[in-house]
């Protein structure tokens, strides 16, 4: 039986549930999480409200040793967007509550006193957490640590969980982090401090000969594709140099997609000749992509945090213009203690410095950097905004409710539906990736669209097509639905139908985050359709055809969208902030032309009919 714990806790009821039938139907992890929300939290609940449902699901693979089978979806409406709200994370938090003999957990309700909960295996406790309030994610799991155990598994808020900081994050022991859309707001908002793991037992599968074989194909799948040995290197700092070298960057709020010295300052060589120590590794993870930093001079000499992750860097460096690593890992461990995400939170101040530069702050101008770089200002504002403090109070409501509330400034605010958009400028290239901000059914994202035949360098501009940069044997070995190759790829010389694309790719990692595997290269590139059938078959005892999960993958995707449409999403939600329309890029030849909006819509209009998605009936994105 697979079980689900589920907690009322204004009541303080614990009870538990059979999911068998729902793991079958729904794949596990992201999908079943979606199935609970949809049915549990009506569209129109207020996402700090007590109606929200906070659903915890650890993949069907986690804790098996499957490679990189350790991921663990966090999914309620979120208060950022208003909308389907998910984050994803590693590390061994979701193998402890798997080994405790759970794939999910449902939270309902608020408790009237702080409080957090400990599972024991079998023994599920809710205990008070009147002490922990106020303290910093570290902080936290060092108290329960040192009083419960020093083997538990520790999902927790930080301040900016309990002022409702509405893109604050779940962190996930003491360096990963649920980090999007605001999971951490929701926790906070049900007086949840923390949820303490401790797991002894095993994960069964069905066919344990079938399931040997198939972890040993994947294994050697993941281990010998093309993309492992620069992402075990590198981890996802691998394109740091590429982005600004294509102009791809956020820098300084998407102005400017280049920076002379950033291979010299913040690249990927700097990171590893100066700071990179050694390799870490989630559960059953032979990529290892995360490491261990240390800076080794400077006022920051001796200080270590596991990283360096591109995010922070493009974040931190690109979007703020912070040319120092050990800064900018600085910035990145007060997002950690506090517990806030590092895009929303480096987006909010990206627009609140744009908009004291064209003089919209008035009175609260002098608590706001005024140029970019200003790491000291930077990292008090980041300190104000886990606080609620001053200007922090406003920029902790995310970056569409503050410019709301700061007049001319909306053009400054970049996100898609409330939420943020990282990492990359979708005028430097435009591809499946791209796309993916605006079809993502959590808002302005890019981890939910991905092609697993990327083609960072195409030099050819067609909204529609883009070119490929693999050869048609690798094509035809590529693990896909032929038919599905056919639409995609079309004939040789074989070109990428982007919207086509970006429904497959959705799909494929809506099955990933279901399963519980890695959304990293070597996993995403290297396995596909056929594989995780046969897999899910091996695990779960049911009979997968590579039809059946591509076809629950799309009813997954289809109910997020649809409890979107019923929270009020619309049509002219599926745009770019103005600013990528409007205005040229900076780059290092030169400039890059803005996006057609026309032609941008008809893309989206293309993926809406791949998605079989008929608006006209519906009237409601009229």
């Amino acid at each position: 039986m697979i079980k689900l714990i589920k907690i009322d806790l204004t009541d303080k009821k614990v009870s538990i549930e059979d999911t068998t039938e729902l793991q079958r139907d729904f794949l596990g992890g992201l999908g079943v999480n979606t199935k609970l929300l949809v049915e549990l939290t009506p569209p129109g609940a207020d996402p700090l409200g007590p109606d929200n449902n906070l659903i915890f699901g650890a993949g069907t693979f986690v804790g098996t040793l499957l490679p990189t089978a350790a991921r663990t979806e966090l999914t309620a409406k979120s208060p950022l967007s208003n909308r389907f709200g998910t984050s994803n994370s590693g590390g061994l938090w979701g193998a402890a509550l798997k080994f405790a003999g759970y794939s999910h957990i449902v939270l309902t309700g608020k408790s009237p006193t702080p409080v957090y909960i400990t599972i024991d295996n079998d023994q599920i406790k809710i205990e008070d957490a009147t002490h922990l309030w106020g303290l910093n994610t570290c902080a936290t799991m060092d108290w329960i640590r040192r009083e419960r155990g020093k083997d538990y598994q520790v999902a927790s808020i930080g301040p900016a969980g309990e002022k409702l900081v509405r893109f604050a994050s779940v962190q996930n022991n003491y360096h990963g982090a649920w980090g999007r859309t605001g999971m951490g707001a929701v926790m906070g908002s049900k007086n949840l401090k923390a949820i303490a793991v401790r797991g002894n037992g095993k994960v069964k599968v069905a066919d344990r000969r079938s399931f040997a074989r198939i972890m040993t194909e994947a294994f050697k799948k993941v281990i010998n594709h093309e993309s492992f040995g620069y992402t075990h290197r590198y981890g996802s700092m691998v394109v740091a140099d590429p982005y600004n070298k294509i102009g791809a960057l956020p820098g300084y709020n998407f102005t400017r997609g280049y920076f002379e010295d950033w291979v010299d300052t913040r690249g990927r060589g700097v990171f590893e000749r100066k700071y990179k120590e050694k390799d870490l590794a989630c559960f059953s993870c032979p990529v290892a992509c995360a490491h261990w930093t240390k800076v080794k001079n400077g006022i920051y000499k001796g200080y270590g945090n596991k990283g360096l992750e591109v995010s922070f860097v493009l974040e931190f460096g690109a979007k703020l213009g912070i040319k120092e690593i050990a800064e900018i890992l600085k910035c990145a461990e007060v997002c950690n203690l506090y517990g806030m995400d590092v895009v929303s939170a480096s987006g909010v101040i990206a627009f609140a410095i744009e908009a004291n530069q064209n003089g919209l702050l008035g009175n609260l101008s002098m608590e706001v950097p005024s140029v970019w770089g200003d790491f000291l200002g930077i990292l008090k504002l980041l300190e104000n905004i886990g606080q609620r403090k001053g200007i922090g109070d406003l920029l902790a409501e995310g970056i569409k409710r503050a410019s709301e509330n700061i007049p001319g400034s909306k053009q400054f605010a970049m996100h898609i539906k409330g939420v943020e958009i990282p990492v990359r400028d979708p005028r430097a290239k435009w591809d499946v990736w791209t796309l993916g901000y605006l079809t993502n059914t959590r808002g302005g994202d890019s981890l939910r669209t991905r092609s697993p035949v990327d083609n960072l360098y195409g030099k050819e501009r067609n909204y529609f097509e883009e070119e490929t940069a693999v050869s048609e044997d690798t094509i035809n070995k590529l693990d896909m639905p032929n038919f599905l190759k056919k639409e995609i790829f079309g004939e040789p010389p074989f070109k990428v139908d982007i919207p086509k694309m970006a429904r497959y790719s959705e799909d494929l990692i809506t099955i990933i985050n279901s399963t519980g595997l890695c959304i990293r290269p070597p996993v995403h590139r290297a396995l596909g359709t056929d594989f995780y059938a046969r897999a899910l078959t091996a695990v779960t005892g049911h009979p997968y055809t590579e039809q059946d999960v591509m076809k629950i993958a799309a009813i997954i995707w289809d109910l997020q969208h649809q409890f979107n449409v019923l929270a009020g999403e619309k049509l002219e939600d599926f745009a770019f902030p103005d600013r990528f329309y409007e205005e040229s890029l900076t780059i290092q030849s030169g400039t890059k032309a803005q996006l057609p909006r026309d032609i941008i819509n008809e893309v989206v209009h293309r993926y809406f009919k791949a998605r079989k998605w008929d608006y006209a009936e519906e009237d409601l994105y009229l």
